[in-house]
C-alpha cells in the first residue's frame, strides 16, 4: 500500500515540469511529498530517497529554496539510515547552506542536528559539539521547544559515545520531558533506546532490558525499522549477558530482518557477529562459520560503499599530485633556461608590483564600500528615529491643539456664565446702595442671586479641579470607604436643588459595599452626576441611585427619567469632548462636570458608561474596585 502511494505521489513530479510560478496547489503537493518522505525514511529509506530526489529536481527548476532545502535534509537523514555517512554529510551541508541567513530557522536547526549525528557516527566529537551548540542557540533564541528537545536528544548521544553517562542520562530525561509535552512518540522511543545502550554499557542489564521493552513497543508503534533493528540487537545483548542464549538468538534474527529491510550494514555486521559468538559458545561451529561468512560479506559491501564514496576525493588528490610534479619539472627547466629569460625578469617584477597595487586598490575599494554601507545603515536608522520623533511631535501638537481649543471653548462658556451672576449681584448691590428696593423686593431678588451664586461656585470648583487635573496637580489617594455613605452625603448636599424642582432622590445602594477610591474625587463624581440628573429631570419626577456587584467591581448607577440625550451627544461625552446643554428649567452648565467625572473615574481604576434615549431619561454608570 505504501509503495503504491509513493508511486502515485511521484507521477506528477517525474513528468514534464511547466515553467510557471509555483502555485498554491503545487506547494501543497510538494509539502505532502516531503511529509511522506519524513514519515518513511526510517522504515523505507529507498522510497524516501526516490521521493525527495524528484522534489529536488522540481525545486531546482522552480528555484524554490525552501523545498530544495527540505529535500536535501530528508536525503541526509535517509542516507544516515542506510549508514551512508558520506552522502549524509554532503546533503546535510547542502541543506544547511540553503537555510543559513534565511527565515527557515527550524529547518536550519534540523540540518545542524543531522550533521551532528553523522559526525558522532564518524567519531568526530569536536565537530558534532560545534553543530549542537549552534542548534541549541537557535532553539533558545527562537523559543523552539521541538528543536530544543531534538538538540537534547543528540547531545545525549554525543555524551554517551564519549563515556559521560551521567550527563547523557540528564539530557535524555530533559528531552523526554519536552517530547512528552510535544507528544513526539518517535523521539521518545529513540531516547528510551539511548537509556538501553547506556545501562547496558554500565552493566545494569536488568534495567537495560526494562527500558528495551519500552523502546521496542514505541519503535513498533511508529514503524521505525532502523530503530527496531538496533533495539532487538540490544535485547539480544542483554539476553546473552543474562545467560538466555535462545532468547538472544531469537532477538538477533528479528534484528537482522529489520536491518536488512533498510540495508543498515553496520547493524547487520554487529548482529551477525554476536550471533556467531553465541553459536560458538553453544557448540554450533557450522552455524557460527556461516554467520562469520555473512559478516565478511557485509564488511566487503560496506568497504566498497565507502570506497566508491571516496573515489572523487582520490581523483582530486591524484590530480593535485600530477600538478605538483608538473610544477617541479617546469621549475627544473626554468633553472636551466635562467640565462635565456634574464631580460624578462624586470618585466615580471613590474607585473607583480602592478598586481600588488591592483590588489591593494581593490581591497581599498572594498573597504570603502563596506564603510559606505555601514554609513548608509546608520543614516537609515537615524532617519527612522527622526521620522518617529516627527510623528510623536505631530501627535503631541495635535493633542495640544485639541486642548487649546477645549480651553478656549471652556473659558468662553465660563466667562459668559460667570459674568451674568456677578453682574446681577453688582446690580443688586447698587440698587441696595441707592435704596431703590424695599425689603420684600430685596429678599425676592436675593434668593435668585443666591441660586446663581451657588451655580457659579460649583462652576468655579469644577474649573479649578479640571485645571489641576490638566496640570497633573491632583493626586489620587485611594482608601477603603463605604460607597453608600458617600452617596448619602452627595444626596444631602443636593437635596435643596432637587426640592426646588420637586424631584425626589432615591438611594437604593447596598450599605455593606466597600470600595478602594479617593473619597474627595468620588464625592465630586457623585455630586456632578446627581446634579445633572436633577437638572435634566422634569418637575415631580424621580432620580434613582443604585449599586451592583459585578465580579471584582462595584457599579454605581444614577438614573433619571428626564429629557435624555441623542446618540451623538452620548458619543461626544464618551470621546472626552466638551458638551453642554440647558436643563428642563433652562438651567445653564459648562460641560466641565462630565469631563471631570470621566477623568476621575479613570484615575480610580473605573469605567464610565451611558445609556440614554431622547424623552426617556438617562442612565449613567461607573465602576470602582472592591476592597
Amino acid at each position: 500500500m505504501r509503495s503504491s502511494l509513493v508511486i502515485l505521489l511521484m507521477l506528477p513530479l517525474a513528468g514534464s515540469l511547466p515553467v510557471l510560478a509555483l502555485e498554491k496547489k503545487d506547494s501543497i503537493r510538494l509539502a505532502g511529498v516531503i511529509d511522506l518522505a519524513t514519515d518513511i525514511y526510517l522504515s523505507d529509506p529507498d522510497s524516501a530517497i526516490a521521493l525527495t530526489n524528484a522534489v529536488v529536481a522540481e525545486s531546482i527548476q522552480r528555484n524554490d529554496s525552501y523545498f530544495l532545502a527540505s529535500a536535501y535534509y530528508i536525503l541526509s537523514k535517509a542516507s544516515w539510515t542506510k549508514a551512508n555517512y558520506r552522502l549524509s554529510t554532503e546533503y546535510g551541508f547542502k541543506a544547511l547552506k540553503l537555510t543559513e541567513n534565511s527565515p527557515y530557522i527550524h529547518l536550519q536547526g534540523l540540518c545542524l542536528l543531522s550533521l551532528a549525528r553523522t559526525s558522532i557516527e564518524l567519531r568526530d566529537f569536536e565537530q558534532a559539539d560545534a553543530f549542537l551548540k549552534r542548534s541549541r542557540q537557535l532553539a533558545t533564541t527562537n523559543r523552539d521547544m521541538q528543536l530544543l528537545a531534538d538538540t537534547y536528544r543528540e547531545r545525549s548521544m554525543l555524551l554517551s559515545e564519549k563515556g559521560e553517562y551521567d550527563s547523557a542520562l540528564h539530557f535524555v530525561d530533559n528531552g523526554l520531558e519536552l517530547y512528552q509535552d510535544l507528544h513526539d512518540t518517535l523521539s521518545i522511543s529513540i531516547l528510551y533506546s539511548r537509556k538501553v545502550k547506556i545501562y547496558y554499557t554500565l552493566h545494569d542489564y536488568n534495567k537495560s532490558m526494562a527500558y528495551n521493552r519500552i523502546a521496542l513497543h514505541l519503535d513498533s508503534v511508529v514503524g521505525n525499522k532502523r530503530a527496531l533493528g538496533i533495539s532487538f540487537y540490544y535485547a539480544a545483548l542483554n539476553a546473552s549477558k543474562l545467560n538466555h542464549p535462545d532468547s538472544a538468538i531469537r532477538f538477533l534474527k528479528k534484528s537482522i530482518d529489520f536491518s536488512n529491510s533498510v540495508y543498515n550494514l553496520s547493524s547487520l555486521i554487529r548482529a551477525h557477529t554476536l550471533l556467531a559468538d553465541i553459536y560458538t559458545d553453544t557448540n554450533q561451529p557450522a552455524l557460527a562459520a556461516e554467520q562469520l561468512r555473512l559478516v565478511s560479506q557485509y564488511k566487503d559491501s560496506l568497504y566498497n560503499a565507502e570506497k566508491s564514496g571516496q573515489i572523487q576525493e582520490m581523483k582530486s588528490l591524484y590530480e593535485l599530485e600530477s600538478k605538483d610534479r608538473t610544477i617541479e619539472e617546469l621549475g627544473n627547466k626554468n633553472t636551466l633556461q635562467q640565462k635565456l629569460i634574464s631580460n624578462q625578469r624586470w618585466l615580471t617584477i613590474l607585473l607583480a608590483i602592478g598586481i600588488i597595487l591592483l590588489t591593494a586598490f581593490i581591497l581599498m575599494l572594498s573597504r570603502l564600500r563596506g564603510i559606505q554601507t555601514r554609513t548608509n545603515v546608520i543614516l537609515e536608522e537615524k532617519n527612522k528615529a527622526i521620522e518617529l520623533q516627527r510623528e510623536e511631535m505631530q501627535a503631541q501638537a495635535e493633542y495640544l491643539h485639541y486642548l487649546n481649543q477645549l480651553k478656549s471653548k471652556l473659558f468662553s462658556v465660563i466667562s459668559h456664565d460667570l459674568r451674568g451672576p456677578i453682574g446681577n449681584l453688582q446690580s443688586l448691590l447698587e440698587l441696595v446702595t441707592q435704596k431703590a428696593l424695599n425689603h420684600e423686593e430685596f429678599m425676592m431678588i436675593s434668593d435668585r442671586v443666591k441660586d446663581n451664586l451657588k451655580a457659579t461656585q460649583r462652576t468655579l470648583d469644577n474649573l479649578l479641579n479640571w485645571s489641576l487635573s490638566q496640570m497633573e496637580g491632583i493626586r489620587t489617594e485611594r482608601k477603603a470607604l463605604y460607597i453608600s455613605a458617600c452617596i448619602d452625603e452627595a444626596c444631602n448636599l443636593l437635596a435643596d436643588v432637587a426640592a426646588q424642582k420637586n424631584v425626589s432622590i432615591d438611594n437604593a445602594s447596598l450599605a455593606s459595599i466597600q470600595v478602594m477610591a479617593d473619597p474627595n474625587q468620588v464625592q465630586l463624581i457623585l455630586r456632578n452626576l446627581i446634579h445633572n440628573a436633577v437638572k435634566f429631570s422634569t418637575v415631580g419626577s424621580r432620580v434613582e441611585i443604585s449599586t451592583l456587584l459585578v465580579e471584582s467591581c462595584c457599579r454605581v448607577t444614577v438614573k433619571d427619567s428626564g429629557i435624555g440625550m441623542t446618540p451623538e451627544e452620548v458619543n461626544m461625552i464618551l470621546a472626552q469632548e466638551h458638551f453642554t446643554k440647558r436643563g428642563t428649567q433652562e438651567e445653564k452648565g459648562t460641560g466641565l462636570g462630565l469631563l471631570l467625572c470621566k477623568e476621575f473615574i479613570k484615575h480610580n481604576g473605573g469605567e464610565l458608561s451611558i445609556t440614554s434615549n431622547q424623552s426617556q431619561g438617562t442612565e449613567i454608570s461607573f465602576t470602582l474596585m472592591l476592597v
